[in-house]
């Protein structure tokens, strides 16, 4: 009974003495819920801001109120003192204890219970005064399988993956996917625009010719207006082989597109039904499919090109907007930058697919294709945002809409209010 009861505050002193010096328990105890009495059941000591000494977290159930509810305390240490940075109230289902918190590799982990098999676990980094969501894992049910997904909002990697009631695995993805937001929209501190390509594990084919990131690797951002997307592509790449001819082998750069909305599908891109037992994975498609393939020219007399394929037969509204696909390249010092811009007639909608309320997603991988030398055209290697293979859409990577007003990812600033009320008082 004691095990599942809390700490209170003398009790946790004691857990914490070996870590903080007086003054500092001094301030975790001026945080905590004054006039109320309270029961501490999970602590960590870490370091989740990145300045090498210990942080704290903590999560707190208050008593005598009817809420199944616990707040989450997160602290840095600032200048002698234990900031509390973050107030996090969460709900659980049966305990207090379903809402824990954990600090490892610089950043706090927060687990929650929401239902009776599903899970949520948050990551948390401070930075330059700054709460910001660094990742994402959910886990569910779906019927008899089980389903986990996790989500870096640092690096844009996602993961997916469908489990049978023996916890064998039915599906499983590993993509980029890179956020799209309204063209000329400020992006702050905290959010991640541009997914960066640089890995090994990025090369999907040809990695024995792959030196690294100085040898073929890029950045690629995607931004929208209501009726255009676009692409930005920065390429690095140590060689390039822009060809003699429009056939000749030479550096290039494929758009893969898939246009089918999730919702069409089962609520998943890659899952098109889910019965019961029986999971069917959305590995072939005869409609809905775009590529967009980029030769670079050479910077000085033959201008960039730029294919369309698809497996769908074209409108005649779609086969205007065909016209109206535009692909510029510009030589840098360590390689090229490649813009396209898309009409959205020509993917088959007539404006931006933005939700107000909801991040729409679409799959969308962009390969490069590298070439060192030009009479060996296998030796090419391959770098992308997913391990496409163009006609299966579920090993298609992601690009996902993100409205006015919202973000991909999350980041609070502890200094707001601090700087709110001094622009009211200076009359703004």
């Amino acid at each position: 009974m004691l095990a599942q009861s809390g700490m209170n505050f003398e009790e946790f002193k004691r857990k914490i003495d070996p870590y903080f010096a007086e003054d500092l328990i001094a301030d975790v105890r001026t945080a905590m819920p004054q006039g109320s009495q309270y029961r501490i059941w999970g602590w960590d000591v870490g370091d989740f801001s990145g300045d090498g000494f210990y942080d704290l977290a903590i999560s707190v159930n208050v008593l005598g109120t009817r809420r199944r509810e616990c707040v989450v305390y997160l602290f840095v240490d600032n200048e002698g003192f234990l900031i509390n940075i973050s107030k996090m109230p969460l709900q659980y289902v049966d305990l207090p204890l379903e809402i824990g918190v954990v600090i490892k590799d610089v950043t706090c982990y927060i687990t929650q219970k929401r239902r009776a098999e599903d899970w949520t676990i948050l990551g948390y980094r401070f930075a330059e005064g700054s709460v910001v969501l660094v990742d994402e894992f959910v886990s569910n049910r779906i019927e008899s399988f089980g389903h986990e997904t996790f989500r870096s909002y640092h690096t844009l990697e996602t993961r997916e993956r469908f489990l049978t009631p023996e916890g064998e695995r039915a599906f499983s993805s590993e993509y980029l996917t890179i956020p799209c937001y309204g063209r000329g929209r400020q992006i702050f501190a905290g959010f991640v625009p541009e997914v960066n390509i640089t890995a090994v594990k990025n090369v999907v084919s040809g990695a024995f010719w792959w030196k690294g990131e100085e040898d073929a690797s890029f950045k690629a951002r995607v931004v929208y207006d209501e009726d255009f997307l676009y692409f930005r592509i920065a390429v690095r790449d140590s060689s390039i082989i822009t060809g003699w001819c429009d056939t000749c082998i030479a550096d290039r750069l494929d758009i893969w597109l898939d246009v089918t909305p999730a919702e069409e599908v089962g609520g998943s891109r890659c899952i098109s039904k889910i019965d019961r037992s029986k999971l069917v994975v959305r590995s072939s498609s005869d409609s809905g499919l775009f590529a967009l393939s980029v030769r670079i020219g050479d910077f000085v007399d033959r201008r960039p090109s730029i294919k369309v394929k698809t497996t769908d037969e074209l409108d005649p509204a779609q086969e205007e907007a065909v016209q109206l696909v535009r692909v510029v390249t510009a030589p840098r010092s360590d390689g090229y930058v490649v813009k396209v811009r898309v009409p959205f007639v020509l993917l088959g909608y007539e404006k931006a697919l933005v939700d107000e309320h909801s991040l729409t997603e679409l799959g969308c991988t962009i390969a490069l294709y590298d070439v060192d030398n030009e009479f060996r055209g296998d030796e090419t290697t391959i770098v992308a945002t997913s391990p496409i293979q163009p006609l299966n859409p579920s090993t298609y990577g992601a690009i996902r809409f993100v409205p006015e007003g919202k973000w991909y990812g999350d980041t609070a600033n502890i200094y707001t209010d601090a700087v709110l009320n001094a622009l009211r008082e200076l009359g703004f």
